[in-house]
């Protein structure tokens, strides 16, 4: 599966499909770090949102490569679909990983906060990027031309899809409360953002760890479902 890893990599590469989504979070990050001084903490909450929607464009770039003779090539020398979009959806993860570094680091390189970094603000922050990157990834993944043939159609349920999880909280409160239980339902993209921005970043314990939680079980359960359906698509 490494293989197929490095070898989805250095065709990205050669596409050259990776630079629309990556330089629009390049100039994403450094615009919005024009201005200082920054708040520690809301800065990161809300660049880990770019991270969000950048990982589902480079999600459905990177599932867009590979032909269907190619698709099959790869899967019979991994003997496993599971395995092949696997290991694209770790493809996909990787290259998040080296943005969510770059965010993370360029406001602390250019000294753009107003204050130092603590540890326990760093770990929240850089964890929370990488939450946010695997959620986009593995929602892009239902909206790829494995799972859709018609582009119109994809890319138009991913931006819904996208708006739709940005307006979460928003959604939530206009619902009456006897069917705001339907909110669970919307991928979870805003829900650390809010205990984010009322975290006082002096005690790790008084921030709830339910929300980081929530996203790692909603990912977990929509990268299964993709696997499942991808395969019997197979």
């Amino acid at each position: 599966m490494i293989e197929v890893i490095k070898y989805s990599l250095r065709d990205y590469i050669r596409s050259h499909k990776y630079f629309p989504p990556i330089s629009t979070f390049f100039v994403l990050i450094i615009v919005f770090y024009t201005y200082k001084p920054n708040p520690i903490v809301d800065s990161y909450a809300i660049t880990a949102l770019f991270l969000f929607v950048i990982s589902a464009w480079l999600c459905m770039s990177v599932l867009s490569l590979d032909s269907s003779t190619q698709r099959q090539l790869l899967i019979l020398h991994l003997k496993s679909s599971y395995r092949y979009y696997l290991a694209k959806l770790l493809t996909v993860w990787l290259i998040t990983l080296l943005l969510a570094v770059f965010a993370f680091l360029y406001p602390i390189v250019f000294d753009m906060f107003s204050g130092s970094v603590s540890v326990a603000v760093g770990l929240v922050s850089f964890v929370n990027h990488i939450l946010l990157a695997a959620l986009g990834g593995c929602i892009a993944a239902f909206f790829s031309k494995v799972m859709m043939e018609s582009a119109i159609n994809a890319y138009g349920g991913l931006a819904m899809t996208i708006i739709i999880s940005i307006a979460a909280l928003g959604i939530e409160n206009v619902l009456p409360p006897s069917i705001r239980y339907i909110t669970w339902m919307i991928p979870p993209a805003t829900v650390t953002q809010q205990p984010l921005f009322q975290w006082d970043a002096a005690n790790l314990s008084s921030l709830p760890s339910f929300p980081f939680l929530w996203i790692m079980i909603y990912t977990g359960m929509i990268m299964l479902l993709f696997l499942i359906i991808a395969n019997r698509r197979s």
